[in-house]
């Protein structure tokens, strides 16, 4: 949006789609006109033949290009044809129709997974939208009078009137958590569209709304256990029914926890037998027998694929490369893996993210359930008045804070104070604790659980699980859904006292008892487990001798942002038992190093690996 010539215009945005070919390799288009370009690169899950985009009204006065799905078509179609005349047997046409209805509202409509602009070309008005729990992206950049968007970073990078600046506030955030959350990039004139919100684009001025919030928990429940466990199933049971609406294969992810074996029932109960797909480490093999009791007990077939360390070396920087962001969670190595080996059979994945944020998966939820509030309350304020002549009471006032205990484990990579020193910013005020701290004042301070899982969904959800997930299975051109995340289940669910979701302390008491006699006690009485590698055995071996080459090599980008000596105390630090904070760290420095080479300089390393760039030999932990 902006002013160029036509032709310009169109070779602009035709080599954005290219950027994104892996996203949509089954169809581009594209609209130019005196004020708007649009481009859509299309993986066609719905209406195959008849969904091209984008895609305009009868009049063709709003047009709209569209990333995702909307769940609940058929039935906003039902009613649109009352008063429209439908040219297609698609989703993407509801938007359009709705939208001259309704307005930009419309949105709340909606079922379903989005990220989409909208071209009012009677008010002269652009609108960007983005679904409720940030399942798909959307990058946008305001520069110079001009406005772009895109579903990846790289596409806006096309651009020649976007810089690349680098925001170091976005840096020191990703130096913290190991991810950058919305709306921030880690370039200075690019921004993430938050959750839920919708984007007004005016004669140059931008307006930005939300139209949807995580609710808060409530402070009790009146509900029976009984009543609030078939409400759960129900509504799983109703997400799962939209979300297996496709016209190409359908499979889903099958660990043998207790959320996708949720999912799986909830597939089966509406007759339908997917192919299942496990993919585990070559010497863990940790879920392997429970992924297969999930899918004999919903008569799903499996389908197993191992991956091994070497795969982590040789996979990383072609990863980094559709990540856009610098992302630490090293989770994307077996996520890409089993996304690949799902991609060669079907084209839509389901998977039971949310579930841990949702219900109360995980141990830092419980930590704290010992503890009578009214105690630590207590403890804390006398503990404090010492606070400040001893090291140990500093601790201990602390410890007994849980929202100061769920930041430091937040810290997945350095403290923030630490990482905003070491890009020369002011140690306080970081962005981390402003944000976590906006969230916990949301939340009843007497529901340590239920406060932490709000900051979970507000934060580690989509920041890490959800763009993690977008961008390794759109590497492959495979679409993931989230039936935990319908937002009628986030609004049922994020509104229980944490206390009810984890009775006695037992992680997902709730979801264990309403899936109870549906799903095998083998998986609702097993204990969780995550979807993390080993890192810390990769960073004794090779690849983590070739990331310190790359690390303290005199041409390390690293080491130029942030300080050669700093990078080498840190390595220095390592020993040869590293621990996994040691080894997260040293695995977050060699993706930011990754990440600067091919994002900032500009080189393609999407076919090296990094034994090869490391060089041969290479320093080992000491």
């Amino acid at each position: 949006m902006g002013s160029s010539p036509l032709a310009n215009r169109e070779q602009l945005i035709r080599g954005m789609c290219e950027s994104m070919t892996h996203r949509g390799p089954d169809d581009s288009g594209t609209f130019v006109s005196d004020e708007v370009a649009l481009g859509q690169a299309r993986l066609s899950i719905i209406d195959l033949p008849g969904g091209h985009q984008p895609l305009s009204n009868e009049d063709a006065t709003v047009w709209v290009t569209f990333n995702g799905e909307i769940y609940n078509y058929k039935e906003l179609r039902s009613e649109l044809s009352k008063t429209h005349r439908l040219t297609t047997l698609g989703d993407t046409e509801v938007l359009v129709h709705l939208y001259e209805d309704f307005g930009i509202n419309m949105v709340k409509r909606l079922n379903g997974m989005f990220a989409f602009g909208l071209w009012d070309a009677r008010l002269h008005s652009l609108f960007l939208v983005r679904d409720r729990l940030g399942i798909k992206p959307l990058y946008y950049a305001m520069y110079d009078g001009r406005v772009a968007f895109a579903s990846e970073l790289k596409a806006l990078l096309r651009l020649p009137f976007v810089p690349r600046d680098l925001d170091a506030e976005a840096l020191a955030e990703y130096l913290t958590l190991g991810y950058i959350t919305d709306p921030h990039t880690p370039f200075a004139h690019i921004r993430k569209l938050s959750c839920g919100s919708i984007l007004e684009i005016h004669e140059g001025q931008a307006t930005e709304r939300r139209y949807w919030e995580v609710p808060v928990p409530e402070s009790d429940s009146k509900a029976s256990l009984d009543d609030l466990c078939e409400e759960i199933r129900a509504l799983l049971e109703d997400a799962t029914r939209l979300q297996l609406r496709a016209d190409v294969p359908v499979g889903v992810f099958a660990s043998g926890g207790i959320d996708s074996t949720a999912i799986m029932w909830a597939a089966s109960r509406q007759g339908v037998s997917l192919e299942a797909f496990l993919c585990e480490f070559d010497d863990l093999k940790k879920d392997t027998p429970y992924a297969r009791v999930a899918a004999a007990a919903t008569g799903m077939r499996l389908t197993e694929s191992q991956l091994s360390q070497a795969d982590a070396g040789r996979l990383l920087p072609h990863l980094v490369w559709h990540l856009d962001e610098p992302h630490a969670d090293p989770s994307l190595i077996p996520c890409y893996m089993i996304a690949r080996e799902a991609a060669a059979h079907v084209k839509v994945i389901l998977n039971g993210t949310g579930g841990d944020e949702l219900f109360g998966g995980y141990a830092r939820y419980a930590v704290r359930g010992a503890v009578p509030a009214k105690w630590s309350a207590r403890s804390g304020r006398v503990i404090s008045r010492f606070a400040n002549s001893h090291s140990m009471a500093r601790k201990l006032a602390a410890g007994l804070d849980f929202r100061h205990r769920y930041v430091r484990r937040m810290s997945m990579v350095l403290p923030e104070t630490e990482a905003r020193t070491a890009l020369g910013l002011p140690a306080q005020g970081g962005k981390v604790e402003r944000m976590t701290d906006a969230l916990f004042a949301q939340a009843a301070s007497s529901d340590p659980a239920g406060a932490m899982m709000h900051v979970d969904l507000n934060v580690y959800l989509p920041g890490d699980l959800l763009m993690l997930l977008d961008k390794m299975t759109m590497a492959v051109s495979l679409e993931s859904r989230v039936p935990l995340l319908d937002h009628r289940l986030v609004e049922f669910a994020a509104r229980l006292p944490g206390a009810l979701k984890m009775q006695g302390g037992e992680l997902k008491f709730l979801l264990r008892r309403a899936l109870r006699k549906h799903v095998p006690d083998a998986i609702l009485d097993r204990p969780k487990q995550g979807f993390g590698p080993p890192v810390a055995s990769w960073m004794r071996a090779e690849l983590g001798a070739d990331a310190i080459q790359l690390l303290t090599h005199s041409d390390s980008r690293v080491g130029e942002l942030m300080g050669r000596d700093r990078i080498g105390a840190w390595i220095r630090a390592g020993r040869t038992d590293i621990s996994r904070t040691d080894a997260i760290r040293l695995w977050a420095l060699l993706v930011l190093e990754l990440w600067l080479r091919t994002f900032v300089d500009g080189e393609d390393l999407r076919d090296a690996d990094v034994g090869s760039l490391a060089g041969a030999g290479g320093a080992r932990w000491t």
